[in-house]
């Protein structure tokens, strides 16, 4: 029987294991391990007490002054004034999201805005790099954009530039940047460093972080840029708290897709002030280190195998199904410590080496039960095979059912003188008794019959016993015919090569018979029982070499396609009525 060994099945694990590891060192699966990170870890919440608030230049902005690139710096200056106007009741930081970068044009409104900036020893403004790869890949700073002189005296400054992943979404932040031999400050970092007056380990030691986004678009917006000239503003509303300025509306390419917008943008303003709540918080989050990645895949991998090759599938599912949801509840206890897990690699890689073993055993078993189901239809007729296996019935205790049927018997005559002759030599008896059956079985195939059994050098076949098969009764006959007119040449044959001379006797029976399941549930005989059986034996112990005897109910159906004689009547063990034989002399139609 065909097999397939369990090293054979464990070099096809290693291979899609390998699969696996290129797939796992390529990042094909980035985009969902991102979304998969955005639907488990990011789950914003609506801030009660912020200690941030967005005040935003928007459309109701530009009705009031214009387009923003037509300002002049006097507004901005104002807006710092009217914040801190009142020394006890004046914002702790007003953080300006937009790049100063050279002088305006009108040195007034460029020194009115520092002057403002110096009064107020609260503002922070940004600045920008410009970044280029080294030779190992790295990226570093070209060159700085830095705010104007004076503002850049008087104002704190914090890179503005944005990280953003490879499917456009905003993730990280910048903390801080090395350049020239230091480091400068990210624009949320130098923030809280000016709401605090004190540095963070966390940021000291690190120079981007995972953002762990606590509002959604709009979460920290608290009115317009525009609401700040009202006669009606109220800057006490603000005390102590960090005021961020910054584009808010379409057309200003400041808005950037998130985890948790990702069907609206959301500008870059609010990105920082998510950031900065987030230093606040202390809410750090940092990326599992690579060499744990890699660990938890090898480790994962290696499980998935050990449960293939020692377990039953159906454990493995268990198995599967128990590391998923345990994968799952471990990545959210390590979020909350501060680490985020990778999540799709460690899962998809237990789902296709379950899913390998899943199909492996589904084709083993097909290829295993297509070569038992060849094996096994050199002993059991493979009419009745296909329809056991398909039925299920193999495997049933279903009862017989009455059926109309055909019943041939033949027996091979000089069989016992053969074996005398031939007793010292049993392979021969076996060879030419199975060139006989070899006959006999081939006949009966081909007129559609099926081989029952084979007792010693006799064989019993049925038509229309296992399977539905049109006139049965005709073909019956016409097979138990093929049988005495081949047998000559066979015959002939073998008594030449072995010198021995046998022959055959059939009998042929039609009627009704019991088919179906016969015997103790340990061991089972599907075959036909009943008086349609025994007389087709009678018939058969009563044929002479190379004569067929039908019965009269078989010559009555099919009487006007061969040619026959009556024998006579013959008595039939058991029965008191005498049966009327015909001996079959041709077949004058197929």
């Amino acid at each position: 029987m065909y097999s397939l060994t369990k090293h054979k099945k464990l070099i096809g694990g290693l291979l899609v294991s390998l699969l696996l590891f290129l797939g796992f060192y390529f990042n094909v699966l980035q985009y969902f391990e991102f979304k998969a990170q955005d639907a488990l870890y990011q789950r914003p919440i609506q801030l009660s007490a912020p200690d941030v608030y967005v005040l935003g230049i928007d459309e109701q902005s530009f009705a009031r002054f214009g387009r923003m690139q037509n300002w002049s710096r006097n507004i901005m200056a104002e807006a710092v004034n009217i914040l801190n106007a009142d020394e006890d009741y004046r914002p702790a930081v007003v953080a300006i999201d937009i790049l100063f970068a050279h002088e305006s044009g009108e040195p007034e409104a460029d020194d009115n805005l520092a002057q403002a900036a110096k009064n107020a020893g609260n503002v922070v403004v940004v600045s920008s790099v410009v970044t280029t790869l080294d030779d190992n890949l790295n990226m570093v700073i070209d060159q700085i954009e830095t705010p104007y002189e004076p503002l850049s005296e008087y104002a704190v400054q914090g890179l503005a530039n944005s990280i953003t992943d490879s499917d456009g979404v905003i993730r990280n932040a910048t903390l801080k940047a090395p350049y020239e031999g230091g480091f400068l400050d990210g624009f949320p970092y130098a923030v809280y460093k000016a709401f605090t007056y004190a540095p963070l380990d966390f940021a000291e030691n690190n120079d981007t972080a995972y953002i762990a986004y606590s509002g959604r678009p709009r979460n920290y917006y608290a009115g317009s840029f525009a609401d700040i000239f009202d006669e009606d503003f109220e800057p006490e509303f603000f005390a102590d708290a960090i005021v961020l300025i910054g584009p808010y509306a379409p057309g200003m390419m400041d808005s950037y897709y998130t985890p948790v917008s990702a069907t609206q943008q959301m500008y870059g303003v609010e990105i920082h002030a998510n950031v900065i709540q987030m230093l606040l918080d202390e809410n750090f989050k940092v990326y599992m280190p690579e060499w744990v990645n890699w660990l938890v895949f090898f480790a994962v991998v290696a499980m998935a195998l050990f449960l293939g090759e020692r377990t039953d599938i159906r454990v493995f599912l268990g198995a599967v199904i128990l590391f998923c949801a345990a994968y799952i509840f471990a990545a959210l206890w390590l979020y909350g410590a501060g680490y985020v897990s990778m999540l799709v690699y460690p899962i998809v890689t237990m789902l296709v080496l379950y899913g390998y073993h899943l199909i492996y055993g589904y084709v083993l078993e097909r290829l295993e039960k297509q070569e038992l189901k060849r094996a096994f239809k050199k002993y059991v007729d493979p009419k009745l095979v296909d329809k056991l296996m398909k039925t299920g019935e193999a495997n049933s205790d279903k009862v017989g059912e009455k059926r109309d049927i055909a019943v041939l018997f033949v027996d091979v005559r000089g069989f016992t003188p053969m074996t005398e002759a031939l007793k010292d030599r049993p392979e021969l008896i076996v060879q030419i008794l199975n060139e006989y059956l070899e006959l006999t079985s081939t006949a009966i195939f081909n007129n559609g019959g099926s081989v029952d059994k084979f007792i010693g050098d006799a064989t019993m076949a049925l038509f229309n016993g296992f399977v539905p098969l049109d006139d049965y009764v005709f073909k019956a006959v016409n097979a138990a015919w093929e049988m005495v007119t081949r047998a000559k040449s066979v015959n002939a044959s073998i008594k030449e090569k072995y010198g021995v001379d046998v022959g055959f006797g059939v009998g042929v029976n039609c009627g009704e018979g019991i088919v179906g399941n016969l015997g103790p549930s340990f061991r089972k005989d599907y075959t036909a029982i009943g008086d349609t059986v025994n007389t087709a034996a009678r018939l058969e112990s009563n044929a002479a070499r190379s004569q067929l005897l039908i019965s009269e109910y078989v010559y009555v159906r099919i009487k006007d396609r061969i040619q026959a004689r009556s024998v006579g009547e013959i008595p039939l063990k058991g029965k008191s009525d005498k049966l009327e034989v015909y001996e079959v002399l041709g077949v004058l139609a197929h």
